[in-house]
């Protein structure tokens, strides 16, 4: 395994995810791994490691990940990247086209690389927000379709929307969500099973009358519920 990285001026340039892993180049894939799992290992919830720390970390992996590839062969890289950017890209410009928001998290090191041109192509979907009527189930369907290309998706408003049960079916493969607003929809007797669906969920606001007693005593201890009508807006 690399030995961590020194305080070092000279390091400008080195992407943050390596010094969260506490890596410098020239590294492999299975470097990479093997610390990420070193670290993973202390700073896992499960042991007493806190939440965000360990999700900044699972983040620096993934990001280390697409370094190493895009340095073995960068034109290789940059055509896998490209359909699942396409598909980002179609999914933003739906959800604006309905009224809604959407949050992009941008990958620093890349722009330094190729420019703002070819940067946004490892730009990643993390946040969605779609308040109204327009958040349908023709809506859930899109998502659902794109659900590979939207991995790194976390948050996920969808309260006041039009979508009923057969929508929030269609949202079961976003695995990776961590905040769920279904509050005000038209979703009924699946809201309850909605927690077990994602792993990673820290949040769910569903309906009123959604769920009863037995289903929120049967939601998984790290989800924040919140059932009720629409919220007000931000």
């Amino acid at each position: 395994m690399p030995a961590p990285v020194p305080p070092n001026p000279v390091d400008q340039d080195l992407p943050a995810c390596l010094e969260i892993l506490g890596l410098r180049p020239p590294l492999t894939l299975e470097d990479v791994k093997q610390t990420y799992l070193a670290k993973a290992m202390a700073a896992h919830p499960d042991r007493g490691g806190d939440p965000a720390a360990f999700v900044r970390l699972q983040k620096a992996f993934e990001e280390a990940n697409d370094y190493v590839k895009f340095k073995a062969s960068k034109l290789e890289w940059l055509a896998s990247k490209i359909e699942a950017y396409a598909q980002q890209q179609e999914v933003a410009t739906e959800t604006i086209e309905r009224g809604g928001e959407i949050e992009m998290e941008e990958t620093d090191w890349l722009r330094k690389s190729f420019g703002e041109d070819f940067g946004h192509v490892a730009d990643k979907l993390v946040t969605l927000r779609l308040r109204n009527a327009s958040a349908d189930d023709v809506f859930a369907i899109l998502l659902g379709f794109r659900a590979d290309s939207l991995k790194d998706l976390t948050v996920l408003d969808l309260a006041g929307g039009a979508i009923t049960d057969e929508g929030l079916l269609q949202l079961k493969e976003l695995k990776n969500l961590r905040h769920l607003d279904l509050r005000g929809t038209r979703v009924g007797r699946l809201a309850a099973e909605a927690a077990q669906w994602f792993e990673k969920l820290e949040f769910l606001g569903l309906p009123k009358g959604s769920v009863g007693m037995l289903g929120r005593l049967a939601m998984p201890r790290r989800v924040k519920l919140e059932i009720g009508d629409k919220p007000l807006e931000a």
